[in-house]
């Protein structure tokens, strides 16, 4: 089989059946951000589940969206607290 026929057949398989698919497999790794819950293979070829279902890569969707609002995801830094020393 080559890779178009095994694609319609994994668009013909619907949600649920790609779920569990996706549900028995382990993350792989995908070009574009690494480990990928999103990533699974079928009859030796790799397929993204959002692809699949013509949602788009979920990295790209978040980096367009960041893009949109211009704000960048960043770790949460610890407040300072404004404590008097017990001893001088």
């Amino acid at each position: 089989m080559d890779f178009h026929s095994v694609r319609a057949e994994v668009r013909r398989l619907g949600k649920k059946n790609l779920f569990k698919m996706l549900m028995n497999q382990k993350e792989s790794e995908c070009l574009l951000k690494g480990l990928c819950s999103f990533r699974f293979n079928y009859k030796g070829y790799p397929f993204c589940i959002s692809e699949i279902l013509g949602q788009g890569c979920e990295s790209e969707r978040l980096k367009k969206l960041e893009q949109e609002t211009g704000e960048v995801r960043e770790e949460p830094t610890p407040e300072k607290t404004n404590e008097a020393p017990l001893f001088d």
